[in-house]
């Protein structure tokens, strides 16, 4: 019978990957992109492959919340973090529990469901988009048109979480064999 709460080793294996998730925003800012947040075609795939990695070895409902929790809290004390810092901690807990979500009711884990993998990795991102979406808005007074936002912000983030998914799918599905070598050492 499969624990539901979290072991010693689950929470360092979330707090590893939420860390190095957090990471990809501050070591990609060195793109020079004509609009801020465009680092997002770099950080976004990877903060969503380490998230069904987390989902994947875990494998218990809120793993992919903590991960993101993790990886939120940690970019916004980073340098050359998000620029409405308070709104990223709850933007992307609302990602992990999507992602949570899409493979309670999929009943399936990403290695298992490369639909399951790909449906969370394209939906993801929208709440959050649309929550970062009204905080430039009202508080940096950023007037993007909402046809902007919706092509040049939810759908490029849209793609490249779908991608994500089935690429972490394909993965995860790959080197899964050696989970289990892990768990005996």
């Amino acid at each position: 019978m499969e624990k539901r709460y979290f072991s010693v080793k689950d929470i360092a294996l979330i707090s590893v990957l939420g860390c190095i998730s957090a990471l990809t925003t501050p070591t990609t800012m060195f793109i020079p992109a004509p609009l801020p947040g465009l680092y997002g075609i770099i950080s976004i795939p990877i903060s969503i492959m380490l998230t069904l990695l987390a989902v994947e070895i875990v494998g218990k409902f809120g793993a992919a919340t903590f991960t993101q929790l993790i990886s939120a809290a940690i970019s916004t004390l980073l340098p050359g973090g998000p620029p409405v810092v308070w709104v990223i901690v709850p933007a992307w807990c609302l990602s992990g529990i999507i992602i949570d979500v899409t493979f309670y009711l999929f009943k399936k884990r990403p290695s298992q469901s490369m639909l399951a993998a790909a449906v969370a990795g394209l939906s993801c991102n929208v709440p959050g988009d649309f929550i970062l979406y009204w905080s430039f808005i009202t508080f940096l007074s950023w007037g993007f048109p909402l046809i902007f936002f919706l092509y040049g912000f939810l759908a490029i983030h849209m793609i490249l979480g779908g991608m994500a998914g089935v690429f972490a799918s394909s993965v995860i599905e790959r080197i899964a064999p050696l989970f289990g070598q892990a768990n005996h050492v």
